[in-house]
């Protein structure tokens, strides 16, 4: 005869639905029934194990046959029912997880569940704040870091047009600011090679052995970049800038 026990939906893990299967008693209060044969290995085979709590059966897990090989299942459920309700306080007072199956086998005992109820929501809601906050917090270090970024180049811009040095990072950083595109060859020479570059000046280092490294490219994107950041701000403005910072 077959029994009706709890247990989660096979479609939708989030719902607890009524089962029912052809169930062997192992033990007091534990049952295991097949659940999925595997076609080619037996120690394979899915074996679940249902718990019997006074009137209400349901399903504790599932797990093969060679996991199982070498567990004592009848210690284990007896263990678990007869820890069935301090189980449910402790995890409570830790602020952990608490199943839906377990509210539900809570009802079906006719006991009070409105408590594990409003507990699992209030869980629920504490964890959204804290998801809500971490994500604004997130957000918050990358509007700074971008903020941070965008002064570096400010001023590092302020510096170009003046005639300064500049490191070959805030320069391509300030090409793709103002949109200007690097060719592939010359985007390779400048993170490679170049340290620093001012409009008329560039400084590389050299590995030893190799030919010096071609810069007319590298050159070529200066003008073009002191050309573009000239159309906002001249190279007077520029110095005044360096004096006041």
């Amino acid at each position: 005869m077959k029994t009706k026990f709890l247990c989660y939906s096979r479609s939708n893990p989030n719902q607890v639905v009524w089962h029912y299967a052809e169930l062997e008693k192992v033990g007091e209060g534990v049952y295991t029934y097949l659940q999925q044969k595997d076609q080619y290995r037996e120690e394979d085979d899915m074996i679940a194990i249902v718990l019997q709590l006074e009137d209400v059966f349901f399903e504790y897990g599932t797990y093969n046959r060679r996991f199982l090989a070498d567990k004592d299942v009848v210690a284990t459920g007896a263990e678990v029912l007869k820890n069935f309700h301090r189980t449910i306080e402790q995890t409570m007072q830790e602020g952990r997880h608490l199943q839906l199956l377990l509210v539900r086998i809570y009802e079906e005992l006719g006991l009070d569940a409105a408590p594990l109820i409003r507990y699992r929501e209030e869980r629920r809601l504490r964890l959204q704040r804290e998801d809500e906050e971490r994500k604004r917090r997130k957000e918050e270090q990358r509007r700074q870091v971008e903020e941070q970024q965008r002064e570096q180049l400010r001023l590092a811009g302020t510096r170009f047009l003046a005639g300064e040095y500049i490191s070959s990072e805030n320069f391509i950083g300030l090409c793709k600011f103002k949109r200007i595109p690097i060719p592939l060859r010359t985007h390779g020479t400048l993170c490679r090679s170049v340290t620093e570059l001012s409009r008329n000046s560039i400084r590389y280092s050299r590995t030893k052995g190799k030919a010096k490294p071609k810069l007319d490219g590298c050159f070529a994107m200066a003008e073009a970049l002191y050309e573009k950041l000239s159309e906002t701000m001249d190279a007077n403005d520029a110095e005044k800038l360096i004096q006041e910072n």
